[in-house]
């Protein structure tokens, strides 16, 4: 079980992981507002219960170091992105599950749902 779990992969919003296509730098730039130190403690801590956790496997944390050992590779910064946006996707999935549509958070967690999903349908259209 980890505690902070939606502020630490929140975090990875602003580790370097730069877009390349003007469509992904504009919904990057938008995520990035959205997940600004002082929104996330607004919404992610002040309206939580301070012992109120999200069970998470060990395989959904996408560590700083991890993320270095893959740039360190043969991992290419596109494919980070992908990573990025995939890991963080589903970690606001998971926090959105728990909370009541009458939480405080409900509308900011909304918020950043449609913009993970207005970004993987970017993605989608490198894809193809």
């Amino acid at each position: 079980m980890q505690q902070g779990y939606a502020a630490v992969l929140c975090v990875l919003a602003v580790l370097g992981l730069e877009a390349a296509a003007p469509g992904e730098c504009e919904l990057t730039r938008l995520l990035q507002d959205k997940l600004q130190y002082e929104m996330r403690l607004q919404y992610m801590k002040h309206y939580f219960p301070i012992d109120y956790t999200v069970q998470v496997q060990y395989e959904e944390v996408l560590r700083p170091s991890n993320i270095t050992r893959l740039r360190n590779g043969t991992v290419s910064e596109a494919a980070l992105r992908y990573l990025w946006f995939h890991v963080s996707s589903q970690a606001v999935l998971r926090i959105r599950e728990v909370l009541p549509e009458k939480h405080p958070s409900w509308k900011y967690t909304q918020e950043l749902c449609q913009l993970f999903d207005a970004l993987g349908e970017e993605y989608s259209k490198y894809r193809q």
